[in-house]
């Protein structure tokens, strides 16, 4: 059966916030632009299986693509949050420690913050204790800048930007095999719509596959440069007590997370998450045998927290890369084509979102 063949400018593989976030950027220089993804519709993987934050920044590392990406999207995500009206707040956030010795650790926090820039994050504990008394800590820190966004919202009016634009957004198409020759990449797809293949031509890739991002990375590379993800499932719990809370409220970072924190979304509904563990498969059924775990998180700053009010809500996965932290945005000349990876692109992702967007459409002007 002879396949069809479509001619395109540039392709984004993925509608992810990633994606969608750079195929409306470079929608503006990209005449005939597609983005292909898998799913039924957009962001329905990490995108929408997060605590909807949007972050200060004041975990990263100087210089960091974390660092860079949150410094520059956090502002423009306000900015483009108020232009078209979508919901969000600024509510800000405590970050709050147990003991004596996790109060150096806010201290430190603190000063990193300060390093990258953000200069408003203060020592808040009595304001802190005086509107939580059900709450415990040692003490306080306080970041005004962040804040929760309806993130379903904020991807919809991304995509309908890029489809203003003159851009196409093919859901259900599935990337199969990646070649690439004499200045172009020729993409087999896999439309379940229609249960018929396709093969895309196109000059430039852009892969924010999330999830599978490595692996087509991989694929297009021929292994010539490999990268893997391990993915860290994390669960979230509701609660439906009588306490209400105005902020979100963190404890100290651990290890590939910051911790079970609290969190609300826009209606006010509470809620707890997300662990942090890793699995060998995408699967996003909640792992209740570590509800144990969970609670006793919980329990270090929440002591009296009626856990027959705490119910299991979702689960996401975060696709961090083995053996490094930071994002990896590379670009690759295969052939004359050029390949541009978004990889390990996990949290603050949704606040970096439009700082990865001017970096990617930079990085392909250049």
């Amino acid at each position: 059966m002879k396949l069809e063949y479509i001619n395109v400018d540039c392709l984004v593989i993925g509608a992810g916030v990633a994606g969608l976030a750079v195929a409306k950027e470079l929608s503006l220089s990209y005449k005939n632009i597609f983005i292909i993804e898998k799913n039924n519709g957009v962001g329905e993987e990490i995108s929408s299986r997060n605590s909807e934050v949007i972050h200060a920044g004041i975990y990263y590392k100087k210089g960091s693509l974390k660092h860079r990406l949150i410094a520059d999207g956090r502002d423009r995500l306000y900015k483009y949050l108020r232009e078209r009206r979508i919901p969000y707040s600024n509510c800000g956030k405590y970050v709050i420690s147990s003991s004596s010795s996790e109060t150096d650790k806010l201290n430190s926090i603190i000063e990193n913050a300060q390093d990258c820039g953000v200069s408003d994050i203060v020592f808040d504990t009595k304001q802190f204790k005086k509107r939580y008394p059900f709450l415990s800590a040692d003490e306080a820190i306080f970041s005004p800048s962040t804040g929760i966004i309806d993130s379903h919202s904020f991807m919809e009016s991304l995509k309908i930007d890029f489809e203003s634009n003159g851009g196409y957004v093919l859901l259900n198409n599935v990337l199969s095999e990646i070649n690439h020759k004499n200045g172009i990449f020729e993409v087999l797809v896999n439309d379940k719509n229609t249960n018929s293949k396709f093969i895309t031509r196109t000059p430039v890739i852009v892969n924010c596959a999330g999830l599978h991002a490595s692996s087509i990375h991989n694929l297009a590379c021929k292994q010539d440069e490999s990268f893997h993800h391990r993915y860290v499932k994390g669960d979230y719990y509701s609660y439906n007590g009588k306490e209400s809370i105005d902020h979100l409220i963190y404890p100290i970072p651990e290890q590939d997370g910051l911790g079970v924190h609290v969190t609300m979304d826009l209606g006010g509904q509470i809620k707890f998450g997300p662990s942090a563990y890793e699995v060998d498969e995408i699967d996003y059924q909640i792992n209740l045998s570590g509800k144990g775990d969970f609670v006793k998180s919980i329990r270090k700053y929440w002591p009296l927290i009626d856990l027959n009010l705490l119910q299991p809500s979702y689960s996401g996965i975060r696709p961090k890369l083995v053996n490094l932290e930071d994002f990896q945005i590379i670009k690759k000349e295969l052939d004359g084509g050029v390949l541009v990876s978004v990889l390990g692109y996990e949290s603050p992702g949704l606040t970096a979102s439009l700082g990865l967007s001017k970096y990617v459409s930079r990085l392909l002007d250049e």
